[in-house]
């Protein structure tokens, strides 16, 4: 049987002992044409000079490290450059020069000494050796520690200010340090990076985290979560958010796991979002109202059918008491499967649904006593409920369902929806389930974001059809709303243009948001808000398109002069100043014109502006409207530009001059969004918001821009902004302009 050999690592040594008559050696060698000694002399010289080069190279970088407070990588490097040259001074001093940064003056004594003890006296920097050790000795026998010196309150603040990785770096600097971090609740009430806390520090500080965010992916890491988890650690737990990315991410002995640890944290943990990325999620809804008895906030999102993760909900024996968040998103939630949740989740007030059948828009209104919000296959995160509803509205205690178990199913007669926000994607509600939730909701809807674009179901039913009226455009032609809480209104119609009519018959004063996307007839809309005349705040038009005949097109331009015109007097006869225009935003008006701008610009109190896509303004048209809102002055304090196309031009309006000049001119900008302009760079940004000096918040979407270099130049440039924020693809967030 052949036996391998054992392979061996050799450290490479330094040699030292290169004669200073090197040189000369290679030349004498060259004079007698002894070519062997040329090349053993010069090979030697050549070795030799490669690692003082490599010494030098490690001792930069080890500086470096310990710069950026890296001291377990800067020490490493230390390490290898005496184990290298272990006759050279270069290496003790690096070593000894870092443990001396964290305060480790002992530790640096001895490498000193032992530098001290295998460097030949007649180096030159044997001295600088003598020197260090002094100091550090010197040090170590006069220590001050400044940090038990400072209160600490001051200490947290330096812990709060660091990274999740500095904070990891700065146990291992001294053992004051590393008692300070365990016991600072700020520290670690939110840890998002899993990968780097679970190995050296998860069992010093699970007790002080509030927040947890579990993305790892190697099951090691995971099993150790769930070990903490089970084992009670977590105390303070409030929220836990889980990423099952994985192949067998939990099996059944790591759910039984993670289902004792929910019970171990039941009185604290209050919110949990759980996201599966594979079918056959191994945890039911079921369990997780059983362990988490207190839960208010659930989000819950499966490859699977509702009706296949909710479990035996009858093993709940009475409803969940505490639940009024739930987001599901799931391949299909129909209300069949919905219903149950009705009768074990009574108390829920805020629901979105993602995979959402049309049917479940009847049993939120029938069966659901406490929904307020509600969000219809809309991906973007629903606002908070104090944030967007007049809290004068507010229902002070919820409705408590019937408990007879053969009768749980009591159906509302009166619906409490306060907010509605449907698919903001390509497919629209359905019609007739939409009509009712209307009727059943007209007395407490505030807010209505109604996509009604063609349904999956008439995509499929090849729709429309000529000479054909479904059923809920026929009873919407006749029906009238009192809909006297209505604040904020964002529809885009349906194709049998049924709902457009019944939108327009819903605006009333109470109306502050009005937002029309892919209208079929811009000419009523207008002349519904001159003549109903809202207390509007807040007016935008999106995807108003060419309507192929210019009879129609020159009707539509003429729209919004005449809408612009009248707007002025309605302002001025409201009895309540505070409650005019203030913001507007076009996105992709094709038959926007300059006259209509000009006709804008004597709206004198607007304040927000924003514009982009494709019109028929001009490039002298865009800076006319500037130039006169200035000699009007009209103080424009939020601004939203994106890329601008001019039909009439047939080219691109902004520039990189024009930009400048519009926010340049902008003297009480506050706000500035920009939004799809591929042309800006970093340094633009920069100066952007050097020249706006009331400048405090600033949104970048997809323009091509390095965010982290944005950030920092800001930051560096001394701007304290109150808000940034640099989106490169998508965001999560809604677009609405208030």
């Amino acid at each position: 049987m052949n036996t391998a050999s054992p392979v061996t690592t050799v450290t490479p040594i330094i040699n030292t002992d290169l004669a200073l008559s090197s040189f000369q050696k290679v030349k004498d060698a060259y004079n007698l044409h002894d070519y062997n000694e040329i090349i053993r002399q010069a090979t030697n010289t050549i070795t030799h000079i490669e690692q003082l080069e490599l010494l030098f190279i490690l001792d930069q970088r080890a500086h470096a490290l310990g710069m950026k407070s890296k001291f377990r990588a800067a020490e490493q490097d230390a390490e290898t450059m005496i184990k290298y040259a272990p006759i050279l001074p270069q290496g003790y001093l690096c070593f000894g020069q870092l443990l001396s940064m964290q305060g480790k003056q002992k530790r640096a004594s001895k490498v000193y000494q032992e530098g001290l003890e295998k460097t030949p006296t007649n180096v030159l920097a044997y001295e600088h050796l003598l020197q260090a050790k002094k100091r550090v000795d010197e040090k170590s026998n006069q220590h001050f520690d400044l940090l038990s010196a400072l209160p600490i309150e001051i200490k947290d603040e330096i812990v709060r200010l660091l990274s999740e990785e500095e904070r990891l770096n700065l146990f291992g600097v001294s053992t004051t340090w590393s008692k300070r971090l365990e016991n600072c609740q700020e520290a670690w009430k939110y840890i998002y990076n899993g990968d780097l806390v679970v190995p050296r520090i998860l069992p010093k500080i699970a007790k002080r985290i509030n927040h947890l965010a579990i993305t790892a992916t190697m099951e090691e890491l995971w099993l150790k979560y769930l070990e903490q988890l089970e084992n009670g650690y977590f105390q303070n737990l409030k929220s836990l958010k889980l990423t099952a990315n994985m192949s067998n991410a939990l099996r059944t002995n790591s759910t039984k796991s993670l289902m004792n640890g929910f019970w171990k944290t039941r009185y604290t943990l209050t919110k949990i979002v759980l996201i599966f990325v594979k079918h056959g999620t191994p945890i039911t809804i079921t369990d997780i109202l059983f362990y988490l008895p207190y839960l208010e906030t659930l989000r819950f999102y499966v490859k699977d059918s509702l009706a296949g993760v909710l479990g035996e909900l009858e093993v709940l024996q009475k409803p969940h008491p505490s639940l009024i968040d739930l987001s599901l998103s799931t391949t299909s939630t129909s209300g069949d499967a919905l219903k149950p949740l009705t009768k074990w989740c009574p108390y829920v007030r805020r629901l979105r649904l993602l995979g959402a059948t049309p049917s479940v828009l009847d049993i939120v209104t029938d069966y659901f006593p406490n929904v307020e919000i509600l969000g219809y296959n809309n991906r973007l995160e629903l606002p908070a409920s104090d944030e967007i509803l007049n809290q004068d509205y507010n229902n002070k205690e919820p409705i408590i369902p019937v408990t007879y178990m053969d009768n749980m199913y009591t159906k509302q007669q009166q619906g409490r929806l306060r907010a509605f926000y449907s698919s903001n994607g390509w497919r629209g509600v359905s019609g007739d389930q939409f009509l009712r939730l209307l009727q059943k909701n007209q007395k407490t809807l505030e807010i209505l974001h109604a996509n009604m674009r063609r349904t999956e179901q008439q995509s499929m039913n090849g729709e429309p059809h000529d000479d054909f009226r479904p059923n809920y455009a026929i009873k919407a032609e006749d029906i009238v709303l009192n809909m006297d809480r209505l604040k904020k209104i964002m529809y885009m119609p349906d194709i049998y243009e049924a709902y457009e009519p019944l939108f327009c018959r819903m605006v009333a004063p109470s109306l502050t948001y009005f937002e029309s996307v892919e209208t079929f007839d811009l000419s009523a809309v207008v002349d519904t808000l001159i003549n109903s005349q809202p207390h509007l705040e807040t007016l935008a038009f999106s995807s108003v398109y060419m309507r192929g005949l210019d009879e129609e097109d020159i009707v539509d331009t003429q729209s919004w002069v005449r809408l612009f015109n009248e707007y002025p007097n309605i302002s001025l006869s409201r009895p309540d100043p505070a409650r005019t225009l203030r913001n507007v935003m076009f996105d992709h008006c094709h038959n926007f014109s300059d006259d209509a701008l000009d006709a804008l610009a004597n709206i004198k109190t607007i304040k927000g502006f924003g514009f982009r896509g494709t019109s028929r303004i001009t490039q002298q048209g865009f800076k006319d409207f500037f130039i006169k809102l200035n000699k009007q002055n009209v103080q424009i304090t939020k601004l939203v530009l994106g890329k601008m196309n001019s039909l009439a031009m047939d080219k691109t309006i902004l520039n990189h001059h024009m930009v400048f000049d519009i926010i340049g001119s902008l003297k009480e900008l506050e706000a500035l969004h920009l939004h799809g302009i591929n042309w800006l760079t970093e340094e633009d940004i920069e100066e952007l918001v050097h020249i706006a000096k009331k400048l405090n918040t600033l949104v970048v979407k997809r323009c091509n821009v390095n965010s982290e270099k944005i950030i920092s130049s800001i930051y560096k440039a001394g701007r304290k902004l109150k808000y940034v924020k640099i989106i490169e693809y998508y965001d999560d967030e809604f677009d609405t302009y208030d």
